[in-house]
């Protein structure tokens, strides 16, 4: 991982600003982020690799999965981009990404191809629009559908795409790891200034896709420069019959001045509908920038349909949050037998980090790298908390810095783990002890808090991978992070059930008594660890409501 001081849009303008006052974010206070709270899961992330695969420095970056591989293009392959006077000094062209990668993380195996590659047969202009940053993207079964992004034209100046690009993986993927035919022949496009975007997210909800938020940035890149900001979602149906692309249907939102925001984490949701199913959506958290260059900190809720909602900022009770505020590495997960919804965010750039000295949050208005591993809980009720998880495992640099990861980096699903049909992670049917849910690759990393000012604070694309690990505390059966009285009765009204699992707690697909003996067991070590002695260690454990449940686990 070789630091430098250059780099991509979707880390652009955060310290081209300087200082910036409470006041000048969305609002002046924030939620508090709690520590040491008890949860129904516990995260730790580990570094790992692929063994002798090569794997690119990439950020800012689309991604999909197909046949438990990962694609890769698009992006930037150097850090965060520079602060002079100059749109190509400050993103210079020879560090658009335009490869595809393809890696196997089951096999240690990986491929590249470059679009430049005769046997793609790409034009300039397709090219163009396939290597640029921070385009919208999301995968739709075996396709992969980009829309915008921003980067240099091969007629020159820099420009934000106004193309809709579908991509069959199938055939691509081929292509990369045989050679095999074209890539052209796996592509197709249309272009209209509805996709001309970047810095936002798209969605698809109910068979009609949601382009969300976001700029449209012309021109090089110069300190202070802003772009036009949609402040609304655009909605459209995408019409691919595999050999012409088209849209139907395109209609937006009004704008709203307080839907001014790019580069921020949108995550699919599911809430309780209220007769007794669930209804999906999207949550808005956070992003940048206001007016006065703050953050925003309330969250835009988003229903299936792509109508937009936001709480009243001056109400005591609204949440507002206070990490995670800028693109980074996050997945979801949802409990349909608490219907609690938990947003992840993996580390990146935040308005609020942890200082271990004080075990505390504190505030830096210039936007910091931080490390903070953090949770958005939305109970079944609709209410917002935001949780410390933990950190990104401690890596420093030649010089002893802490380097800092997550920022514009993505997530990747583990094999077998199961998900509702948003891509939301099943928590329900997560095994009782540790799982590896996915993994986090590439972003920015950083060795210091902030990289501008300090020229010994550098930035640089990475190429490091980490497993993402959820414990499920065994005897948990209702899953609120507690084992207690009440796993006992759940386990209890399931007996002899193979449909009813919650309290199969021994993962062999019927409830019954090894399920008990798997609660007790845990009941009597939490009688041992404070020092009830046997046989009267459960009945003293259920009757005085004694319960351990899991805290964020601490740097070893």
């Amino acid at each position: 991982m070789t630091f430098r001081n250059t780099a991509a849009i979707g880390a652009c303008l955060l310290l081209a600003l300087g200082a910036t006052a409470r006041g000048q974010h969305q609002t002046a206070d924030l939620s508090p982020i709690t520590i040491g709270a008890t949860l129904p899961y516990q995260l730790e992330l580990r570094e790992t690799s692929f063994g002798a695969a090569s794997l690119p420095t990439l950020h800012s970056y689309a991604a999909a999965e197909y046949d438990g591989k990962w694609v890769l293009m698009s992006g930037r392959t150097n850090g965060l981009h520079g602060f002079e006077n100059s749109g190509s000094t400050n993103f210079p062209v020879e560090y658009q990404n335009r490869d595809i990668w393809v890696i196997d993380p089951v096999n240690g195996a990986s491929w590249s191809r470059s679009l430049d590659d005769p046997s793609a047969g790409l034009t300039a202009a397709q090219i163009d629009s396939l290597s640029n940053a921070n385009n919208q993207f999301t995968q739709i079964g075996d396709r992969l559908y980009l829309t915008g992004g921003y980067g240099a034209r091969n007629t020159g100046g820099f420009t934000t795409f106004d193309t809709l690009s579908a991509l069959d993986l199938d055939g691509l993927v081929d292509w990369v790891v045989t050679g095999s035919g074209q890539a052209v022949d796996h592509l197709r496009q249309v272009s209209d200034p509805l996709f001309k975007v970047t810095g936002g997210a798209m969605y698809e909800m109910e068979g009609r896709m949601h382009l969300v938020f976001g700029q449209s940035f012309e021109g090089g890149y110069n300190p202070g420069k802003t772009g036009t900001y949609t402040k609304q979602i655009r909605s459209f149906d995408i019409v691919d019959d595999g050999s012409t692309l088209s849209f139907a249907n395109p209609s937006s939102t009004t704008p709203e001045d307080a839907y001014r925001r790019r580069d921020l984490n949108i995550i699919p949701v599911l809430r309780p509908d209220g007769v007794g199913g669930v209804e999906e959506g999207l949550t808005v958290l956070s992003g940048v920038f206001t007016e006065s260059f703050g953050a925003w900190t309330v969250p835009v809720e988003i229903d299936a349909s792509g109508v937009p909602s936001m709480a009243d900022p001056t109400s005591p009770t609204t949440f507002k949050q206070a990490a995670g505020n800028y693109h980074a590495a996050k997945l979801g997960l949802y409990s349909s037998s608490r219907g609690e919804m938990n947003e992840l965010l993996l580390g990146g750039i935040t308005l609020q980090y942890y200082d271990a000295d004080t075990d505390s949050f504190l505030q830096d208005d210039n936007f910091p790298f931080a490390n903070d591993l953090t949770a958005v809980r939305i109970d079944s009720s609709g209410d917002y908390t935001q949780h410390y998880l933990g950190s990104y495992p401690l890596i420093t640099d030649t010089e002893g810095n802490e380097v800092r990861f997550g920022a514009n980096a993505e997530f990747f699903l583990a094999p077998g783990i199961a998900t509702f049909e948003n891509g939301v992670i099943d928590f329900d049917a997560l095994p009782f002890g540790d799982t590896v849910v996915g993994y986090v690759f590439g972003g920015i990393a950083a060795n210091a808090p902030h990289v501008r000012s300090d020229p010994a604070a550098l930035s640089a694309a990475t190429n490091r991978v980490f497993e993402v690990l959820l414990t499920v505390q065994e005897g948990d059966y209702n899953r609120d992070g507690l084992v207690d009285s009440a796993d006992y009765d759940l386990w209890r009204d399931a007996y002899g059930s193979t449909t009813n699992l919650l309290a199969d707690g021994n993962g062999d697909s019927v409830v019954n008594a090894a399920d008990y003996t798997v609660w007790r067991d845990v009941m009597s070590s939490q009688a041992a660890a404070i020092n009830v002695p046997e046989p009267m260690s459960v009945f003293l454990l259920l009757t005085a409501g004694l319960h351990r449940g899991f805290r964020p686990r601490r740097r070893g």
